[in-house]
């Protein structure tokens, strides 16, 4: 039984301290993985594991051979004017290029989870700029912590123990120099982390933007203090977070889907990222940066090759094998229609979507790439099951601070299971004529 230090992909901090024990077949032993990390490690031999393509025959799914799949999936795609590909955000980077290239095939239009997560924050810094950060400066460098609608204590649990309770190269100290705050309207796993230097700041639901602006005036105004109150805060709250973000020596601000999914407001972002680049401009010694906290672990992978390829982080669409504008996204598309048949890789729609939109979604021929059972699973037209990426095969991924980390193969993936990316290029092949 050897022992191998490998890349988890439980989430998009993608560590790489994690031990296993394993024959080859079978893991024996995880070492250091979180509850999000062991669960993928369990994935390789789940009850929920989809070994065998299944085709809906009789409103019933029934198993049929691997090229069979490949036939009907062709079929299906040959038939559609208006193909949907939707996903990509656990599959290797090479497999997100396939996609895409099935996609300008097809005429398609392509999207991943990233529209509905971090792919705002990117949108909001084509008009305001971005400062970045790594979690290797974080660990390193950073003072300051602030954890902005993000409950990463459950959602990417060991980002807390990475960077607040490590000591870093650059500080003879770790946690005692390192001030966290925390600005949520719920009191969530992540407080339990707070100190007595710490700052907890239980904001009113919907309220980010006016807290955002009440800081940018504050900014804007050299020696100005707030006075009074705002978004469910009191100043002297305000006046401690002004304080420290503005004399922090290198301060990050986590971006986390709970600002990020904020819908009365859809410039809370790029005001957020103005006020970011205020306080650079007001700062003496140091500096503020973010980092957006994506879920899926390469969501921040497909922005990256879809600009390297396109330059446009998300919604792509074709039209006569070219990339053509639009304004589209993946819920204009469904909410309006505008498809007829659909390519899920990798992702769970039907859970994760409005009850409304997973409904046209699953009124029309659904093809799903995955290798686990979902709610997607039970309504697909056709299910092709994919090896395990990071586990049964190698890949490229973007960990959450942009940083590319190659994934390596340390298992076999089941008899006739091969990889997303191998799945999409026969895909293509066969849709060559090939």
């Amino acid at each position: 039984m050897a022992s191998k230090r490998i890349e988890c992909t439980g989430c998009s901090l993608l560590c790489d301290d994690i031990i296993i024990k394993t024959d080859g077949l079978y893991i024996d032993e995880v070492i250091g993985a979180c509850l999000k990390g062991k669960e993928k490690f369990d994935q390789v031999t789940s009850k929920n594991r989809i070994f065998s393509p299944l085709v809906r025959k009789n409103s019933e799914l029934q198993k049929i051979s691997l090229s069979k799949a490949f036939e009907e999936a062709i079929k299906i795609i040959q038939n559609s004017s208006k193909p949907l590909l939707y996903g990509f955000s656990t599959v290797s980077c090479q497999a997100q290029l396939k996609g895409i290239e099935l996609a300008k095939l097809i005429d398609g239009f392509i999207d991943s989870n990233s529209i509905i997560c971090q792919g705002k924050v990117l949108n909001a810094a084509k008009q305001t700029g971005m400062t970045l950060t790594t979690i290797s400066e974080v660990i390193n460098k950073a003072d300051l912590l602030i954890f902005w609608g993000a409950n990463v204590a459950e959602s990417i649990p060991r980002l807390l123990n990475k960077t607040v309770f490590s000591r870093g190269k650059f500080r003879m100290t770790g946690r005692e120099i390192k001030t966290v705050i925390i600005i949520d309207p719920v009191k969530t796993a992540s407080f339990g982390v707070m100190g007595v230097r710490d700052i907890a700041l239980r904001i009113n639901p919907g309220k980010d933007i006016e807290l955002i602006q009440a800081l940018k005036e504050e900014c804007c105004t050299p020696g100005s203090f707030p006075s009074e109150g705002v978004a469910g805060l009191d100043s002297d709250d305000l006046r401690r977070l002004l304080i420290q973000l503005t004399n922090a020596e290198n301060g990050v601000i986590f971006i986390g889907q709970g600002i990020v999914s904020s819908t009365k407001e859809p410039k809370v972002i790029q005001e957020l990222l103005e006020l970011v680049q205020m306080i650079n401009i007001k700062q003496q010694k140091g500096r503020m940066a973010v980092m957006m906290l994506g879920g899926h672990y390469n969501m921040a992978g497909f922005d990256q090759v879809a600009l390297s390829v396109s330059g446009k982080n998300h919604s792509l669409q074709f039209s006569n094998n070219q990339l053509v504008d639009s304004s589209d996204t993946i819920i204009t598309k469904i909410n309006n229609d505008d498809f007829d048949c659909s390519i899920i890789v990798g992702t769970d729609p039907i859970s994760h979507l409005p009850w409304k939109l997973s409904k046209k979604l699953a009124s029309k021929p659904l093809i799903l790439i995955d290798n686990k059972k979902s709610a997607t699973s039970l309504i697909a037209d056709l299910i092709i099951p994919s090896a395990i990426t990071g586990i049964e095969v190698g890949g490229l991924a973007y960990r959450l601070d942009l940083i590319p980390i190659e994934l390596k193969q340390y298992l076999k993936p089941p008899s006739n299971i091969v990889s997303d990316e191998e799945i999409l290029s026969q895909l293509i092949e066969g849709l060559k004529g090939g």
